[in-house]
């Protein structure tokens, strides 16, 4: 059993078999391919499934919708998008990057894992136009910019989920619209958790 995976039974036990095991194999893929292109951190790839895997399942808790479209903004190493397109496989997912080496290496997770819900853009953010009903982005930028990069891709009435860590509170001032911030350290209680937030945005 790889280290932190068996906190997903604790805390999302509600996971099919079938997505179980998807979830399971992103350990070994990422590991070959983090050898050549360094899509997450090396140094603490053993808490691969705490500080990804478990971070990213986070979002879970705040996407009710089925069959709309969610776009991961600087998707990097396919967090939190990889993770939530297993659960929500009714779900559109783009996962927008500008550095090709990282979308090329994320086409092979996507294919390796047969996610026919996930779609794969080289492209910086602010250069896309198609319309999202959700916005999803993990510590990419400034709240600012985020929202500057993804306004001529999101719905009316549309809503984009940050993770970040640390103080947001001078992020947020900058911000005219509405939010709410959600602390990660009231549903876990891992020690990783406790500077970890939810921002939610209206558009």
């Amino acid at each position: 059993m790889y280290k932190y995976f068996n906190l997903l039974n604790k805390y999302y036990p509600d996971i099919n078999t079938s997505k179980l095991e998807k979830i399971n194999k992103l350990y070994d893929i990422y590991k070959k391919l983090n050898k050549n292109v360094n899509l997450i951190s090396r140094k603490n790839f053993d808490n691969f499934y705490l500080n990804h895997i478990i971070h990213s399942l986070s979002l879970t808790k705040f996407i009710y919708e089925k069959n709309i479209r969610i776009i991961d903004l600087g998707t990097g190493g396919g967090f939190p998008g990889i993770p939530l397109s297993i659960i929500f496989d009714k779900n559109e997912f783009i996962l927008v990057d500008s550095i090709k080496k990282k979308i090329k290496a994320l086409n092979s997770i996507v294919n390796s894992l047969s996610l026919k819900n996930v779609q794969l853009i080289n492209m910086r953010m602010e250069n896309i136009s198609i319309k999202s009903d959700l916005i999803i982005c993990r510590g990419v930028s400034s709240i600012i910019k985020i929202l500057k990069w993804s306004k001529k891709s999101i719905k009316k009435n549309g809503k984009i989920l940050l993770l970040k860590g640390g103080d947001v509170d001078k992020e947020l001032i900058k911000i005219n619209n509405k939010f709410e911030i959600f602390n990660l350290e009231n549903i876990y209680s891992e020690d990783y958790f406790k500077d970890k937030k939810i921002i939610k945005i209206y558009n």
